[in-house]
């Protein structure tokens, strides 16, 4: 990793040479990174993310190949081993698995021939997962900001914030019903969003005051009045003061959020998967089962005249029945007609050390997590969420608008921004957040500020993640259609806007139930008809909303930031 003043810098790294790759000339082939705007292969050289650091897992899980070689053919092939691919693959295995298979049988098995394990068959299904890198989900996924929380009010609309509410309560079910809330760190809270201008303020609260009844109970707005008349009343009523952020013109709660080891989860579900559904003779021509291949980057996919696919890769090509992309911010490198539609932007973040009281060492425990906005010069649109007590490191992040171009454009994520660690490290405590073990909101006696009315944290990690920015700022799911590069076989789900936890894994499944034609769960899930891709709708963003593109080659002034997203024009219905 390196630090860098400012910029992002020249071409993309490849992570492998591109060697033993059988070429082609068709016509057909969608190629890797040209044009400007086009997003590149993943660094081969990331920033050291928290959630990466080495562990028992990622020891079994670096450099995984299920086979020394690569299958020659597949029924599903998906690109990308983050929450979204990983989900996708736990869903298409879902659906057709769960014939439990008698395995251990045979000369030398001794005591354990003929036990009956926890495998289960593929169904005649088989799933090759291509991951670029050497570890597994060390992507968006492996380098958010450590939280879920749906948007309910400021969601562009309501099916949307049902959406993410479901998605959310998808999660914390799943996490419940298999006994992993220790394993990945999952913790059920609230999240406050401190409005510390005015005119955000009046926004947000606007937009509360349009929620249809059954998201209104779902938040709760907090200013200096709601907590007056809450003391004069008697009542329990929350304070600017009890959530920490005194000097925000006001705030609303949401009531579901969590904090979480994202990383740990996704690779939770991976090593499920490869445990249930292993991949069964090794040869690695098209055998059942789930198979996981890292340090192998898409360099293109071609078209066949039959619906399926050749996927081309660094170690040769696979032919695939289908194929999804779960590339997110990297979609444009296979599907360079969505580089408008889908486009590469940089975020940081920073593992912070708390300030510790001065008079016995402890660190405050925070009981919410948070985001920070204001609408002025350098725009604020942070979040932060706590690790576990005793640490209690801060995961912050954001900041963009410190960034060169607020890094739209950006698919390299080995850089660490200088200006944008700076302001991470010195720009909390007290102000905007109270860090203290009492709530009085003053400096910390052990962190001198010189003058400066915030104090500087010590990071212990900070690092940069890749997020897809979709042009209306809404995922793009469903079949790819001719006019973007694909046809018949061909499936994307991406392009979250740096809010994929409380999307991705319902998406997910939504592409699941269209690949496979049939729902899987009698819930009534369907997914918001502003996240299916359609050309109608491809035409109707082109015309309606601003390019990222052509703002990103001319010194943006663009930022999904939620003061942004507070004063967006109205979309279609």
């Amino acid at each position: 990793m390196t630090i860098r003043e400012s910029g992002p810098g020249g071409a993309a790294q490849q992570t492998q040479q591109e060697t033993n790759m059988n070429t082609t000339t068709s016509s057909n082939i969608i190629p890797g990174p040209s044009s400007s705007g086009q997003a590149g292969l993943p660094s081969a050289n990331p920033s050291a993310s928290y959630w990466l650091q080495p562990s028992d897992v990622s020891q079994r899980l670096d450099d995984y190949r299920s086979t020394p070689d690569l299958p020659q053919s597949a029924d599903t092939v998906i690109v990308g081993s983050g929450i979204t691919g990983a989900f996708a693959a736990w869903f298409l295995l879902e659906q057709t698995g769960g014939t439990k298979v008698v395995v251990g049988s045979g000369s030398g098995a001794g005591a354990e021939a003929g036990k009956e394990e926890e495998h289960s068959s593929s169904g005649g299904k088989d799933i090759l997962m291509l991951e670029a890198r050497r570890q597994p989900c060390s992507g968006a996924t492996g380098r958010n900001g450590g939280h879920c929380q749906p948007y309910v009010y400021s969601a562009s609309t309501p099916s949307i914030a049902e959406f993410e509410l479901a998605t959310y309560q998808f999660l914390k079910g799943f996490v419940a019903e298999h006994g992993i809330a220790g394993t990945v760190d999952w913790r059920t809270l609230r999240v406050v969003h401190a409005y510390l201008t005015e005119e955000v303020w009046e926004g947000a609260q606007a937009l509360v005051e349009k929620l249809p009844e059954g998201l209104r109970g779902q938040v709760e707005l907090v200013d200096d009045e709601t907590s007056r008349k809450g003391k004069e009343g008697g009542g329990e009523t929350l304070t600017l003061r009890d959530l920490r952020v005194l000097r925000a013109k006001g705030a609303v709660v949401q009531k579901h959020a969590a904090s979480l080891w994202p990383w740990k989860l996704v690779v939770w579900v991976l090593e499920r998967l490869l445990e249930r559904f292993p991949v069964r003779n090794g040869t690695g021509t098209g055998e059942e089962g789930f198979n996981l291949q890292t340090n192998t980057p898409v360099l293109g996919l071609e078209r066949l005249g039959d619906g399926k696919w050749t996927v081309i890769t660094s170690r040769g090509n696979i032919k695939a029945n289908r194929v999804l992309l779960a590339m997110n911010g990297y979609t444009s490198n296979l599907l360079p007609e969505m580089k408008d539609l889908i486009v590469p932007v940089r975020s940081q973040v920073a593992s912070l050390q708390p300030p510790r009281d001065a008079a016995n060492g402890k660190v405050a425990e925070l009981d919410y997590s948070y985001a920070f906005v204001s609408e002025e010069e350098f725009p604020r649109d942070e979040y932060l969420m706590q690790r576990p007590l005793p640490g209690g490191e801060l995961i912050y992040g954001g900041a963009r608008s410190h960034a060169e171009n607020k890094a739209v454009g950006v698919w390299q994520d080995d850089e660490v921004e200088r200006g944008v660690a700076t302001y991470l490290r010195q720009n909390l405590a007290p102000y905007p957040l109270d860090l203290t073990l009492d709530k009085t909101g003053s400096t910390p006696t052990d962190t001198p500020t010189e003058g400066n009315e915030t104090t500087e944290l010590e990071a212990t990690h900070q690092w940069t993640g890749i997020m897809g920015f979709s042009r209306d700022s809404s995922p793009w799911v469903g079949r790819v259609p001719e006019s973007l590069g694909g046809g018949d076989n061909l499936y994307i789900c991406a392009g979250y806007t740096g809010h994929g936890m409380p999307q991705a894994a319902l998406a997910a499944r939504m592409i699941v139930e269209e690949i496979t034609g049939k729902p899987f769960a009698d819930d009534g899930l369907k997914l918001p008809q502003e996240m299916a891709l359609t050309e109608e709708r491809v035409r109707w963003v082109r015309e309606n909303t601003k390019t990222l593109l052509k703002e990103q080659q001319q010194a943006p002034e663009w930022s999904a930031t939620m003061p942004e997203l507070l004063t967006a024009t109205e979309r279609r219905a």
